[in-house]
């Protein structure tokens, strides 16, 4: 026997679906798992057992499986199913071994774009899959859209014409667990594309009342319009004609199409009519029975096959009359599943295309849905953004279809540009899978509030002390919804300026987490970051009397006037570990946070709290150094004579951040580079990664540090952050090692877009996005109208991503070159940390600009503001 190689499946696959709009799961074994977008379970609620929230029932399997039939010639078709099943699948019989899975399944997932490769040598095809969500960076109206694309491509590697049948089969999720579902499936035919859409007669305001529609394009369609489940799966259909096997698999094998039967409703008549009732109708009657029986997909294979043998067996009224009863039993015996609910409502549809020799075509497959019933586990109404856009999944579906090559156009480019680097893989990888919780976490009501959960149905949403490392990429490709949340979160500021923890159940409420001292500077510093990056005074505006009460609330905590935070500073993200006295990760914070505050002062024309944040930002300097440097590294903290020298990964935060928006350094550079050093050398393992804090071994531990949990642990998300952190301060080597051990653990564990800290899919770890900031070294002032690329490196190729629009940047030498791809970016100073650039050109023509050269920058000042846009270049070096 050969070897059978076992390899980890991945936890979780790419999520498809729209911004705040729920999703599924597309898989590695090309299987469609977890169906979350029917207002239930995790994505509803952190406590969806407790408050009868739980997901769909069987509707975790067997979902919408896919389907390739081949045949050239008068040669057998060939049959196999395009995923591979863990439960066997819904056809359970190896009686029947035509019945066959492709042999291997290639999965390259990068979001939002998941390829399938499937390969079988014994078919005369290339068969391949692309699934796509909607997800358009600077457009959330398209990206909230609820619904995605599989696009499969299929090539003829033969020498003679091949007849190709793709098949897809969805099971009815609408009223899925109620004892009355009063189903309607909708068909809908154009002359190159056909859908269903299911839907309920019932208005009763539950969870997974509403409609979903899924459709077919590419060739020759067929369907079938609904049926009972069993038939898409395999019965035995028992009685007086014989005994037989019954699924619609065994007619799309044998002609390559569906039948185009179906009915739109149960047909709850024929499984009710009673033998009197039957003895009682006229032959006119009984034909017509006969008539609306077979428009039934699965009644009509069991009549096609008795006429096939004697016609006269169905030619008279008993005979008729025969029929009906076993078509009725058999009804009865499937009408309810094992859980005793109706069982009908499942469809199916198929494309059929033939290939020529070396001949290439595409079949594409919509899914699309509308579930307005939103509520919070505590029953207020949430609803979803995209029910003012969309009266049910039909229309969702046909918007899709209407501007599928403009959407999926978009998308590839969009999935282009962000892996085109050539930086190392790990470097795309982390900041491109954490993209899929902006779809997979993310609520967006019908009224217009937005936010992701701080872990998939735990905690809350907005939670401020993850927005701090983990929406940098929500604000350079969704700039509306990172500004919204911000702004809603403003809404619940204490009277004595603390900021909220996170909104609970809904976006109505908020948590009574306002003793975590890191908040306020965290608020505060993202502000500054969100200002910075989209220019727009207004949002500062608003939010001023807010940031002006979280600094003063912070200020309130330094007792000694040292100007730093002293008292009350036990409680922070680290929310099982008590700090004590001044930390070192909170005065970091506090300080960045005056630097910050004094920008937005000075940009609003506030002098005197310009000059005051100033002024104690210059004291606080010098004491942050004083009171918690230990000649290695910053202490954890200190309390009046009491020291905890933990070596704490965190313990420059504040500094990283300011550096990473371009604020500058607050700690002389010389101490942050010695402290990144210490935390790499003491908290850095190639079998641990970055660990939280830990105690190097001259330290003595204090109770509450020593073996604690957090501490303990690692958070992907600050490590990342330290990963940008190392690179901002030119330690690229130490970075990448970094960045491959979490990439590879991630993979290993088989949570590549699931990374897990206080809940899955944690939103922290979206800070993955900052080590593309840090590769490139993409700063944005857009209220100075400056760009900074200045990357660690000499040479590089990395995307670009603004509030405006992104490109390309790459430098090689000391030539640079800024492309523009989308939407534009403008500037009138552009710093650079190339040398010897003597002049600068776009698209060829040479701008007039001032060259100033500093000590490691070199500073291009234009005559006037330059605009980049599409298909536009510019070239700064050297003249030739």
């Amino acid at each position: 026997m050969e070897s059978i190689i076992n390899k980890k499946m991945q936890r979780n696959g790419m999520a498809l679906g729209g911004i705040g709009a729920g999703t599924v799961e597309i898989n590695q074994n090309g299987v469609l798992k977890d169906w979350h977008m029917f207002n239930l379970g995790q994505w509803a609620s952190r406590e969806a057992k407790k408050y009868k929230l739980e997901n769909l029932y069987d509707y975790d399997t067997n979902v919408m499986p896919f389907y390739i039939r081949t045949k050239q010639g008068e040669d057998m078709p060939k049959f196999r199913k395009l995923s591979h099943d863990l439960d066997g699948g819904e056809f359970r019989s190896m009686m029947y071994s035509w019945h066959k899975e492709v042999k291997e399944i290639h999965y390259k997932a990068s979001f939002p774009i998941s390829e399938l490769s499937y390969l079988d040598e014994s078919l005369p095809v290339n068969i391949r899959s692309e699934f796509t969500s909607p997800f358009v960076p600077l457009d959330s109206r398209v990206s909230g859209t609820p619904g995605f694309y599989a696009t499969f491509s299929v090539e003829n590697t033969s020498d003679e014409n091949v007849e190709v049948s793709l098949l897809g089969k969805l099971k009815n999720p609408i009223n899925r667990g109620l004892k009355n579902r009063e189903l309607r499936n909708r068909l809908h035919q154009s002359d190159d594309r056909v859908s269903v859409t299911m839907s309920s007669d019932s208005n009763e305001a539950r969870q997974q009342n509403g409609s979903i529609s899924f459709s077919v394009s590419g060739g020759d369609n067929s369907y079938i319009q609904g049926d009972f489940s069993s038939y898409f799966g395999n019965f035995v259909l028992e009685g007086e004609f014989g005994v037989t096997e019954q699924s619609y698999l065994f007619d799309f094998r044998e002609t390559g199409k569906l039948p185009n039967l179906g009915t739109e409703t149960l047909p709850r008549a024929i499984a009710q009519i009673t033998d009197e009732e039957l003895q009682q109708l006229n032959d006119a009657q009984i034909n017509e029975l006969m008539s609306q029986i077979l428009e039934i997909a699965s009644s009509n294979p069991p009549y096609q096959r008795i006429l096939e043998i004697d016609q006269a067996l169905l030619a008279d009224t008993a005979g008729k009359i025969k029929f009906i009863r076993v078509i009725r039993e058999q009804m009865n015996s499937i009408l309810k599943d094992a859980e005793g609910f109706e069982s009908w409502g499942d469809a199916a549809l198929c494309s059929s295309i033939t290939l020529k020799p070396g001949e290439k075509k595409e079949i594409q497959f919509i899914v699309s849905w509308y579930f307005p019933n939103h509520f919070s586990d505590q029953g207020g109404f949430v609803g979803h953004m995209y029910t003012n856009w969309f009266k049910d999944a039909q229309e969702v579906n046909d918007y899709l279809s209407a501007n599928s090559n403009d959407i999926l156009n978009k998308v590839k480019r969009f999935a282009d540009e962000v892996v085109a680097s050539d930086t190392h893989a790990s470097f795309v990888n982390n900041w491109t899978n954490q993209l899929n919780t902006v779809i997979k976490s993310s609520w967006w009501s019908k009224q217009g509030d937005f936010s992701i959960w701080e872990g998939y149905g735990s905690c809350g949403f907005h939670t401020m002390d993850i927005t701090y490392q983990g929406s940098f990429n929500l604000l350079a490709l969704f700039p509306d919804l990172q500004l919204g949340q911000m702004e809603l979160g403003a809404k619940f500021q204490r009277e004595d300026g603390r900021v909220h923890h996170f909104f609970t159940p809904d976006f109505c409420s908020v948590d009574n987490g306002f003793d975590r001292v890191d908040m306020n500077p965290q608020y505060v510093l993202l502000v500054c970051r969100d200002y910075l990056w989209t220019g727009d005074i207004g949002y500062v505006r608003r939010l001023w009397d807010s940031i002006v009460r979280a600094m003063d609330s912070i200020e309130k905590i330094d007792q000694d006037g040292d100007c730093l935070p002293d008292t009350e500073t036990a409680s922070n993200t680290y929310d099982a570990w008590q700090f004590k006295g001044t930390p070192s990760y909170i005065s970091s914070l506090w300080l960045a946070a005056l630097l910050a505050a004094s920008r937005l002062a000075d940009d609003l024309g506030e002098e005197q709290l310009k000059t005051k944040w100033q002024n104690m930002l210059e004291i606080g300097k010098k004491n942050f150094e004083q009171k918690l440097w230990n000649d290695e590294y910053f202490s954890l903290w200190v309390d009046g004579e009491v020291r905890d020298e933990c070596c704490m990964a965190d313990q420059i935060d504040g500094q990283w951040f300011a550096q990473l928006i371009g604020l500058g350094n607050f700690i002389p550079e010389e101490l942050t580079q010695k402290a990144l050093k210490a935390v790499f050398k003491h908290n850095y393992h190639t079998e641990t990664g970055l660990i939280n804090a830990v105690y190097p071994k001259h330290a003595k531990p204090t109770l509450y540090t020593h073996r604690n949990v957090q501490a303990e642990a690692n958070w992907s998300g600050i490590e990342y952050a330290f990963v940008s952190a190392l690179m901002e301060y030119g330690h690229v080597d130490e970075a990448i090692e970094l960045s491959h051990n979490v990439d590879q653990r991630y993979i290993h564990a088989g949570r590549i877009f699931n990374h897990e800290e206080c809940g899955d899919h944690y939103y922290r770890a979206m800070a993955g996005w900052s080590i593309l900031l840090s590769a490139s070294g993409f700063k944005l002032d857009v209220p100075k109208s400056t760009v900074t690329f200045a990357p660690p490196v000499g040479s590089i190729q990395a995307p670009w991503f603004a509030p405006s629009g992104y490109g390309r940047f790459s430098k090689k030498s000391d030539q640079v070159e800024l492309q523009c791809t989308v939407g534009e970016m403008s500037f009138q100073t552009l710093v650079l940390n190339s040398k010897s650039i003597d002049q600068v050109q776009v698209n060829g023509e040479k701008m007039s600009c001032e060259i100033i050269e500093d000590a490691d920058r070199t500073v291009i000042k234009f005559a006037q503001n330059v605009t980049l846009k599409p298909d536009m270049t510019l070239v700064a070096g050297r003249a030739q």
